[in-house]
């Protein structure tokens, strides 16, 4: 059996994982995350179930688990299945972002180390994934290799439920850090409301701005990769990026890599999306970075 075959899940299992991205990111416009097991069937594959959501604290941009609530799932689901083979599948929401793996993300990942394979998912609000099989050890051997891979999922049409039991476990389980107040009056945190309207507006363009230019360079970057994209094609798209960044006077820019054709192509292989944009400053990084993604982002734009 092919690995992109190995996986599956039901659509009632993935419906609930979309409501509770879509309650997230519409009570506090936030990530959220949760567990889910992964259990060998008699067909040889594994089928992803018990979608919970445990108790956590999320932003707009990062979401972590309590780790006390981690170990009661895995024992609670241990117990139930009593199968060796099974695996817990960290799985979190990245609501109007594309599905990428993010620096975050890859630490996370990693926590997850173990003997043999782990496994992550990754969700948007618009039912695009990435799904990973991380191999740790194959026979006692250090192998660590990461695959993005097919997850199948076993549906007719859309029909995202949220209930109310999912809207109190929501409350129950769900905090944001406490609001900061920077120097210059911004509010980087919950109360974007509360902004002067100038200020709404300056975060917002930048906001879009820069996942504009973040879904840019993952498309550019996914597209090099596959071949889809040439190597003079990739210059091109990139200067033709900066340009609008410069016109719009904005902080950050694509990052104009001097490599040769398979130098870039290891390099992309080897990168994170948001790790292809370049900023003035570590400040403006830190804050665009924070403040990004608290808004719903309809899509389109100028690229």
């Amino acid at each position: 059996m092919q690995l992109e075959d190995m996986f599956y899940i039901l659509e009632n299992d993935w419906y609930k994982l979309q409501a509770w991205a879509k309650l997230a990111h519409d009570k506090d416009q936030n990530e959220i995350s949760g567990l889910l097991t992964a259990v060998p069937q008699k067909d040889g594959r594994f089928k992803l179930s018990d979608v919970e959501i445990l108790k956590q604290e999320n932003t707009g941009t990062n979401t972590e688990l309590d780790k006390d609530s981690v170990a009661q799932y895995t024992m609670k689901y241990g117990m139930k299945y009593n199968n060796p083979e099974m695996k817990f599948v960290w799985w979190h929401s990245h609501h109007t972002m594309a599905a990428f793996w993010s620096g975050t993300d890859e630490n996370e990942i990693n926590a997850w180390e173990n003997n043999s394979f782990s496994l992550a998912l990754v969700i948007n609000l618009k039912e695009e994934y990435k799904f990973r099989v991380s191999i740790w050890k194959a026979n006692g051997l250090p192998m660590e290799e990461h695959y993005d891979t097919t997850l199948t999922i076993d549906r007719k049409q859309p029909k995202i439920n949220i209930t109310e039991a999912m809207k109190k476990k929501y409350e129950e389980l769900c905090d944001s850090p406490a609001v900061v107040v920077s120097p210059n009056n911004y509010v980087w945190g919950q109360n974007v409301n509360q902004r002067h309207i100038w200020q709404r507006e300056q975060s917002l363009s930048i906001e879009e701005a820069y996942e504009q230019v973040l879904a840019k360079a993952s498309k550019l970057q996914d597209g090099y990769v596959d071949g889809t994209i040439k190597y003079t094609d990739w210059k091109e798209e990139v200067v033709e990026v900066n340009k609008v960044c410069k016109e719009k006077k904005l902080p950050f820019r694509m990052i104009d890599w001097k490599y040769g054709k398979n130098q870039l192509l290891n390099k992309l292989m080897a990168t994170m999306p948001d790790e292809l944009i370049e900023f003035d400053d570590n400040t403006i990084k830190e804050r665009i970075e924070t403040i990004a993604w608290n808004n719903s982002y309809n899509g389109g734009g100028a690229w």
